[in-house]
C-alpha cells in the first residue's frame, strides 16, 4: 500500500474568492466616499450575506459545494458591480448611495438558493462517499472471511 501525503488548504478556494470579493468591494466603495472611512458604514449592509457564504465555505469542504459557493460569490460580485456602476456613474444622485444599505437584503434570496444548493450537494456527496466506503469495507471483510 502506497502512502501518499495530501496537502490540504486551511480554507477552501471559495473562501478566498469570497474574501477577495469583500476586500475589492470594500476598497472600491470606500474609495468613492469623501473621507475614505465614511464608506465603512455601508460594509455590513453590502457584504453581510457574504459572511454566511464565508462560514459555509469553511464548513462545506467538498469540491462541488466549494464550486457552488464560489459561483455564489462571483454572482454577488457581478450584482455589486452593477449596483455600484449604476449608483455612481450611470445615474449619479446625491441619494443614490442609500442603495448599498439594501444591496445585501435584495441579494439574500438568490444567495439563499446557492447556500441551500451547496448544503444539499455537500450532504449528497458525503452520503455517497460514506456508502462507497461502507461497501468497500464490507467487500474487504468478505475477502478476509473466505480462506484462499
Amino acid at each position: 500500500m502506497a502512502i501518499t501525503k495530501q496537502h490540504h488548504l486551511r480554507f477552501g478556494v471559495a473562501f478566498y474568492i469570497t474574501a477577495a470579493v469583500v476586500a475589492i468591494g470594500s476598497l472600491v466603495l470606500c474609495a468613492q466616499a469623501d473621507p475614505f472611512y465614511a464608506g465603512l458604514s455601508f460594509l455590513p449592509f453590502s457584504f453581510g450575506p457574504l459572511v454566511i457564504t464565508a462560514a459555509l465555505c469553511v464548513a462545506l469542504r467538498t469540491f462541488y459545494a466549494q464550486l457552488v459557493l464560489a459561483m455564489s460569490s462571483l454572482v454577488y460580485a457581478v450584482w455589486f458591480s452593477y449596483v455600484f456602476a449604476h449608483t455612481f456613474y450611470i445615474n449619479p444622485d446625491p441619494q443614490s448611495p442609500i442603495a448599498f444599505v439594501f444591496l445585501g437584503i435584495y441579494a439574500s434570496p438568490v444567495l439563499a438558493a446557492f447556500w441551500l444548493g451547496a448544503i444539499l450537494v455537500y450532504c449528497l456527496t458525503k452520503t455517497k462517499s460514506v456508502d462507497e466506503r461502507s461497501t468497500d469495507e464490507s467487500i474487504l471483510e468478505i475477502r478476509e472471511i473466505k480462506p484462499s
